[in-house]
């Protein structure tokens, strides 16, 4: 129940490039999009059922939502299926894969910006306005012409994406201090996530500018993402559950309440549970060290 179990199509799958023109195209993907969104309606009704109020949708919804030749407005995206109640009063974000970047140039940009375009239609199209989380991107050996680039794009962007878009800390290139200053300049709120810090960060968390990056945010609820280090993987790996007592340090470490907390772990919703049965369940005020929490 962590993330829709969509089912993957291929390119080989689908005949190749010229697949949405072929007899099989359109009907096969509508069968894909419908069965991913009775997956993500029966997910959505558990969460609600578990009092997790934050979830993370797949990209994929739409299989190659964002390939040329295939025209949203032929797919049907949440008929009669009435997605909107069901995550109403709900936060739901999207993650674009790796090959969104927003500090890339050229066609990559090119391609990139059409993602952001039909995470930010599905969106729409579900009537959900939730967060479209990326991180930096590359640097390309020069961090300050970059940084010049990012800004630029992300102003180009239409509002129904510049208003939806987050930046997120990674743990190779752009740290919480570097993407600060492209946050403020743009708009654009900052995720600051703890694991991508350890790894990518100069000073311990408890020392980031907290006020300036909830400053990124104006009216809106802040987020951050927590995971903590699977010892026997390579450094940024995810644990499959998560400590208790590590989160009571990362929540102190924040220094504030006033946040929806994200858990990356493998284990999932599992991992959620059992996190906050150890923190004292949701009837006690500081279960879950007052912050709202969900799986991904």
């Amino acid at each position: 129940m962590g993330t829709p179990a969509s089912t993957s199509l291929s390119a080989a799958q689908c005949g190749g490039c010229d697949w949405p023109r072929s007899a099989r195209g359109l009907p096969y993907l509508q069968t894909l999009v419908d069965e991913n969104l009775d997956l993500t309606a029966d997910i959505l009704r558990w969460n609600r059922a578990h009092d997790i109020m934050m979830f993370r949708l797949t990209s994929d919804i739409v299989p190659f939502g964002s390939h040329p030749e295939v025209d949203l407005d032929l797919v049907e995206v949440g008929h009669g299926r009435d997605l909107a109640n069901l995550a109403a009063g709900m936060r739901l974000s999207m993650h674009p894969g790796q090959f969104t970047v927003v500090s890339a140039a050229g066609a990559v940009w090119e391609n990139s910006h059409k993602e952001l375009e039909y995470h930010a239609r599905v969106m729409d199209i579900l009537d959900i306005d939730g967060d479209i989380v990326l991180h930096g991107g590359g640097v390309y050996g020069d961090r300050a012409g970059t940084a010049a680039r990012i800004v630029a794009h992300i102003r180009s962007l239409p509002p129904e994406i510049h208003r939806r878009l987050r930046l997120e800390n990674d743990e190779r290139a752009w740290s919480v201090r570097e993407l600060l200053p492209i946050c403020q300049e743009t708009g654009v709120p900052l995720i600051v996530d703890n694991r991508h810090h350890s790894l990518n960060g100069v000073e311990p968390l408890a020392a980031l500018p907290w006020s300036e990056v909830r400053a990124t945010w104006g009216a809106r609820l802040p987020k951050l993402h927590y995971a903590e280090q699977d010892p026997a993987k390579r450094p940024g790996a995810h644990t499959e559950y998560l400590s208790a007592a590590r989160f009571r340090a990362f929540r102190n470490d924040v220094g504030r309440d006033d946040v929806d907390v994200m858990l990356e772990s493998k284990a999932k919703e599992l991992a959620l549970l059992r996190l906050r049965e150890e923190l004292g369940g949701l009837d006690d005020p500081r279960g879950c060290e007052g912050v709202a929490c969900a799986s991904c």
